[in-house]
């Protein structure tokens, strides 16, 4: 049986679809692996890591768990998300978007922060819903490393200034950061390419003691 144009280009693009799906399925579970030892290295610096609960839907990832971290810290959740490399058409999406592999971690310390500050790149719009919400505490904006926008109570502080470090080091990598009095007192999301900037317990360190 012979085929027309039609039904070659059909078959080609199915082909190449197939092809991507695998390239991207393992791709992903070597990435996977990767992050998982370097996270699971840094968090085994605040208490012991076992694995959360499993991510909703299609998500590709993981979830650890740090449950019973040591002082200054109490408690800490790390989600790592990657991007759909399994579906050409949603990867080209998700990268359109600006979205790359990120890493979201939630910590509640000990105490709660001095104060409440705030940060996240130009246009995300939780950083001004926040900003535009009357019932919280009054934030002023200003200018931060890395085209960083922080807004804070203060601008003085022991926090403010650890924090500020903290930007100047890893600020080219953060997308959101939050402390806040509620728990869980910090909101960080950053993209993974945080691991080819610094080492894992490094990094987990300097979160350790922003709350300190």
């Amino acid at each position: 049986m012979e085929l027309n144009l039609g039904q070659w280009v059909v078959i080609g693009i199915c082909a190449f679809l197939i092809l991507g799906y695998i390239r991207g399925f393992y791709y992903n579970r070597q990435r996977a692996g990767q992050i998982f030892a370097w996270l699971k290295e840094g968090l085994e610096t605040l208490g012991p890591v076992s694995a959360g609960d499993k991510l909703p839907g299609m998500a590709s990832g993981g979830r650890l768990e740090v449950k019973r971290a040591e002082a200054p810290v109490k408690r800490v959740e790390a989600v790592y998300l990657l991007a759909p490399r399994e579906n050409l058409l949603f990867w080209l999406f998700h990268i359109l978007q600006g979205k790359r592999d990120e890493l979201i971690l939630w910590f509640t310390y000990q105490s709660k922060p001095e104060q409440e500050i705030e940060i996240a790149r130009p246009g995300d719009r939780q950083f001004a819903g926040r900003l535009k919400d009357s019932d919280k505490k009054t934030l002023t904006v200003s200018d931060g490393p890395r085209g960083l926008q922080v807004a804070s109570e203060r601008q003085e502080g022991a926090l403010a200034k650890k924090v500020q470090s903290l930007l100047e080091q890893y600020g080219s990598v953060v997308y959101r950061l939050a402390l806040r009095d509620n728990k869980p007192h910090l909101f960080l999301r950053v993209n993974l390419r945080v691991m080819k900037l610094v080492s894992a317990p490094e990094f987990f360190s300097a979160l350790r003691e922003l709350v300190n």
